[in-house]
């Protein structure tokens, strides 16, 4: 009996030093109700608090982390007439489960600052919770944000950076300042691939006005490598292209990251990246000359793969003959792919070829179907080329039809003048 209101006794005091560290909502709840149990009640109390105050995303540490830790806790409360606690005095479970269930990224930074033993916490933190974790500590420090849904659309951890989408974001406000360079380590780390300085200049810095060799889908000799992760590799492409964390933009180490996504993970954001990057400087921050043909190429590697997005801009290239051989007939397969596939501008593309005889014998009553459907779909292009057929578009479309159009675009009365 006098051992355990010894140990509840010490256990009060941790508790108030914890709250000086200002922990999280789980842990206040934890004391009020342990200092409300005549009898201390340990584990009730802890299962008790924890089911009424979990939070989603925390880093996690190991069990036993702290088991042979001799820190001692200092007592600001009493002037410091009174000796610490030490650590090796409480049950490591509960500072492990503490920390692993309420304590954020920031709350271990503050730790990590407290003890000499402790410097290691937040690292030691990211390895423990393996690659997820890795993950958003490296997007905390990056920008102090972190997603909240995985890379797989559920709940977790979203492993896809703002290259190509946005995505909803926590803000992290616990004290955690960013930090670029370490975010990059990280993701390096994390990212399974290394680039060798002797094959790369790495104080290059690229503008477009220099020779830079353009990579096509098969200039690659790597290696299989299935520790390779497609997020890191995106997120050290665009520090690299934008000069975030390194010592300034180069150019061809972010083109080795794109490739080593796509050729390691089949990548199709990486592959429409490329593509983006050959056709358009601003995505290249312009580091990287025009080059349609190895746009080409990198819209027909991603649209192979199923990138809807891709196979909208090879259908233009097929068209246009950009980068290839000006091909109406392909353009319109990849064109009707797109559609197929849901891509709204896709289904005008189609009506337009078959309202010019592009590739199809002319027929403009398929093209107002087509064009009906891109109306449908929020296409202005859609009703302009309704307007443009509106004596044939009166045959085919319903009165259903028209009726929906008039909600979304007001064009009965075009249609029935």
């Amino acid at each position: 009996m006098h051992w355990t209101k010894r140990v509840c006794s010490r256990f009060q005091y941790l508790i108030k030093i914890i709250l000086q560290l200002r922990f999280s909502r789980g842990v206040i709840n934890i004391i009020r109700l342990l200092l409300s149990k005549k009898n201390y009640n340990m584990k009730s109390a802890l299962s008790t608090a924890f089911e009424s105050s979990r939070v989603p995303s925390t880093p996690a540490i190991p069990m036993l982390y702290f088991k042979d830790d001799d820190s001692v806790i200092p007592n600001p409360l009493r002037d410091g007439k009174t000796n610490g606690v030490s650590l090796r005095n409480l049950p490591p479970e509960l500072l492990h489960r503490c920390l692993t269930l309420y304590a954020d990224w920031g709350d271990l930074a503050k730790l990590a600052c407290v003890q000499k033993g402790w410097k290691n916490l937040v690292h030691d933190a990211a390895a423990f919770g393996g690659r997820d974790a890795t993950w958003e500590l490296s997007m905390l420090l990056l920008d102090g944000t972190a997603s909240i849904e995985s890379s797989n659309g559920e709940e977790g951890v979203d492993r896809n950076n703002d290259m190509l989408q946005n995505n909803d974001t926590v803000k992290n406000q616990r004290g955690l300042l960013p930090n670029e360079t370490l975010a990059v380590k990280y993701l390096t780390r994390l990212s399974g691939v290394e680039i060798n300085d002797t094959d790369f200049d790495s104080n290059a810095n690229l503008s477009i006005d220099s020779e830079t060799k353009s990579y096509l889908p098969n200039d690659w000799s790597g290696k299989a490598n299935s520790e390779a992760d497609e997020s890191a590799l995106l997120a050290l492409a665009q520090c690299y292209l934008t000069g975030t964390g390194v010592k300034q933009p180069n150019a061809k180490f972010a083109l080795h990251y794109l490739q080593a996504a796509y050729h390691y993970t089949r990548s199709v954001k990486s592959a429409y990246k490329l593509a983006l990057m050959y056709e358009y400087p601003k995505e290249s921050n312009n580091l990287i000359q025009i080059d349609v043909y190895a746009a080409f190429e990198w819209f027909r590697a991603a649209a192979e793969l199923g990138h809807v997005p891709s196979m909208a801009e090879l259908a233009l290239c097929y068209e246009l003959g950009c980068g290839t051989v000006q091909n109406d007939t392909a353009a319109l397969d990849w064109y009707m792919k797109a559609a197929n596939s849901g891509h709204g501008a896709s289904h005008y593309s189609v009506g337009e070829h078959y309202e010019e005889a592009r590739g199809v014998p002319h027929d403009e009553e398929e093209a107002c179907l087509w064009y009906h459907r891109a109306a449908i779909l929020g296409e202005e292009d859609g009703v302009s080329g309704l307007k443009r057929l509106r004596h044939v578009a009166r045959r085919v479309l319903s009165a259903n039809n028209l009726q929906e159009l008039a909600e979304q675009h007001e064009l009965v009365e075009i249609l029935h003048e």
